[in-house]
């Protein structure tokens, strides 16, 4: 698609415009929109607001991922690409809602397992329960508000460069089916080597892909993005980029999420151009 719905979600943890929910607006502040331009897209720009007076992180985030189901639906109606930039990496459960009757594949590019649920959680933090909440694991009545949402199987699930997993919490997620491709492994072998089998065999169960980086997957070396990354690990952004390419050889690309930056952990803008190399790798087509 040559236009773009770009659709802001600029809350972290219902708290608009503080730590990462001040990225998706910095994004656009700092040239997103002339970015995509000067690649020859039509580029909208929305923004999903809470209407709650009292701001409470469960509830908002939930309103929140309603809106935007509504907002990524009507962007697909319009034949336009939604391209979610969000402070928390659950908005890509309303994403996954607005997929249609056959549920999506989605590729997930994150340090954390992000399979947390209320009874395994230590830190209460919702946005280590997006996947769970999206595998049907947790907050199943609140999920059913969201416009269109139905769990999806853990098969259609395809988790890349994680290496900060919290106990029990790589196995909850492969037993939803999940493929889980930590960064260990790609280290050890090599990025084609380590998911070209993994992305054919994903190929066999989904026809399309919504793609989802967290940007904390990135190494913070080369890229630093929020406070949750422990140590410096991760992928470059030469082997994100690697692997979108490959993605791409066997699947579409529908929609995108990029989520957790906090623009105060990168004052030299280098993830913000690591990121905006990345939306023009996914966009791009021959």
């Amino acid at each position: 698609m040559s236009t773009i719905q770009v659709i802001l979600v600029p809350y972290d943890s219902g708290h608009r415009n503080l730590r990462m929910g001040s990225g998706p607006e910095h994004f656009v502040n700092n040239g997103l929109t002339e970015v995509l331009q000067a690649e020859g897209y039509d580029v909208f720009i929305e923004t999903v607001e809470s209407q709650a007076a009292f701001r409470a992180e469960v509830q908002t985030q939930f309103d929140l991922y309603q809106s935007l189901a509504e907002r990524v639906a009507e962007a697909r109606q319009n034949r336009r690409f939604p391209f979610v930039l969000s402070g928390n990496c659950g908005a890509t459960v309303g994403v996954i809602a607005a997929g249609g009757t056959k549920p999506p594949g989605v590729v997930w590019f994150d340090t954390h397992g992000e399979c947390n649920t209320p009874e395994t959680t230590t830190s209460g933090f919702l946005d280590g329960m997006g996947l769970a909440v999206a595998t049907g694991l947790c907050w199943k009545k609140l999920a059913t508000s969201i416009p269109g949402f139905r769990p999806i199987p853990g098969s259609n699930i395809l988790h890349i460069g994680g290496h900060d997993f919290d106990e029990g919490e790589r196995e909850r997620l492969e037993g939803t089916g999940a493929l889980v491709i930590n960064s260990a492994a790609l280290e050890q072998t090599g990025m084609r080597a380590a998911l070209h089998p993994v992305i054919a065999e994903f190929h066999h169960r989904v026809e399309e892909v919504h793609l989802h980086i967290d940007l904390d997957a990135l190494n913070p070396t080369e890229a630093p993005a929020n406070q949750y990354v422990t140590e410096s690990a991760g992928l470059s952004v030469e082997e994100m980029g690697e692997t979108i390419e490959l993605i791409k050889e066997s699947l579409p690309i529908t929609s995108a999420t990029i989520a957790s930056y906090d623009p105060r952990f990168d004052p030299q803008g280098k993830t913000l151009r690591a990121a905006f190399k990345l939306i023009r790798q996914i966009l791009h087509h021959e």
